[in-house]
């Protein structure tokens, strides 16, 4: 399992937690699945939300809400709050391939909720 996996694996944990991010996630019934396909992962793999609670799935989904590829250390480090993802955008180090970027930015905000103090 590489890093971005791992970290995205325990700041899942801690969303799944948190109620501040749990409203993030269940609000408007929110239901997305974000496919990480990372140069320097071991493996793909993807979250996906729905009812207010996420998971982590190693592989491939069928159809992914957003497609997001580049570097699996960037994505580290915006699960563990060192920076976020639209840093990473910005300075090219992840890519949406497809979806809506704002649903990146979305969860986002359920990790900075978790994560503050």
């Amino acid at each position: 399992m590489g890093e971005a996996r791992a970290e995205t694996e325990k700041i899942i944990a801690a969303i799944n937690a948190n109620q501040k991010a749990q409203s993030i996630l269940n609000a408007e019934n929110w239901h997305v699945v974000f496919q990480f396909n990372l140069s320097d992962e071991d493996e793909p793999f993807y979250i996906e939300v729905q009812g207010g609670e996420a998971m982590v799935v190693g592989g491939t989904h069928q159809n992914p809400t957003l497609l997001i590829t580049g570097s699996g250390n960037s994505v580290a480090r915006a699960s563990r709050g060192q920076g976020d993802f639209t840093h990473s955008i910005s300075r090219e180090e992840i890519e949406v391939k497809a979806g809506k970027v704002m649903e990146l930015i979305r969860y986002g905000r359920a990790i900075a909720a978790t994560l503050k103090k």
